[in-house]
């Protein structure tokens, strides 16, 4: 199940602000207490990373595992005022979807995509506005961060974790390797080839990485069970 996190995608936007941590936690625990699967392994890059970590701190007893992607464990003061200052500006619009297309970039703008992953992330990135023009389907308004600190929840995720880095991050060369080694089983892997779009620059390697950890919850639950 892929989340579209509201304010992201598809999901609608809400009427006042209310897209700090606490309102994302809130969403995962209605959406994971109301299916009938069991505690799923959560996934998340980025934002959704630090979302997935102070979630499985706070409600640990609901997710089998997590796996985090180039996540912040909290927000310091100069990225936030980073993401404030584009918030703060109007969302681009555009006369064709092509247009919008060609103007796509990520945020980092660092990154190895083939131009056929690009398009077509692009292309199920913008939608048309009663004008005919075509805009961004994030609400802005989602960079404004009110984030939840999560080093000192890590220590209580007793799940299995997966850190995921890729070869380049703006964060710092170890941050990682140190959220991994503060939750009781976290590990830490690399995934060449890639910046902190690793899903986009190199998403065989993230599957390659995925399925390993997948693979060894699988063996180790069936070890258990005999």
């Amino acid at each position: 199940m892929a989340l579209d996190q509201r304010g992201h995608g598809d999901s609608p936007w809400t009427p006042e602000w209310a897209y700090g941590t606490r309102h994302y936690i809130v969403d995962l625990h209605e959406i994971i207490s109301a299916w009938e699967f069991g505690p799923p392994v959560l996934v998340g890059h980025s934002m959704g990373g630090h979302n997935v970590l102070v979630y499985a701190g706070t409600y640990g007893e609901t997710v089998r595992a997590i796996a985090v992607i180039d996540s912040p464990a909290t927000y310091p003061a100069f990225a936030k005022q980073a993401l404030k200052d584009m918030a703060e500006r109007p969302s681009r619009r555009f006369d064709s979807l092509e247009a919008a297309v060609s103007a796509f970039r990520t945020i980092p703008d660092d990154t190895v995509a083939a131009p056929e992953v690009m398009r077509q992330v692009a292309l199920n990135t913008f939608r048309s506005e009663g004008d005919g023009k075509w805009v961004h389907k994030i609400d802005r308004r989602t960079m404004l961060r009110e984030p939840i600190d999560a080093w000192p929840l890590l220590p209580r995720i007793q799940c299995p974790a997966l850190y995921v880095r890729p070869a380049s991050t703006p964060m710092p060369r170890d941050y990682g390797r140190e959220i991994a080694a503060r939750m009781p089983q976290g590990r830490l892997t690399v995934i060449p080839n890639s910046h902190h779009h690793v899903l986009l620059d190199n998403p065989s390697g993230l599957i390659a990485a995925l399925q390993q950890f997948l693979s060894e919850l699988r063996a180790g639950a069936e070890s258990a069970s005999k």
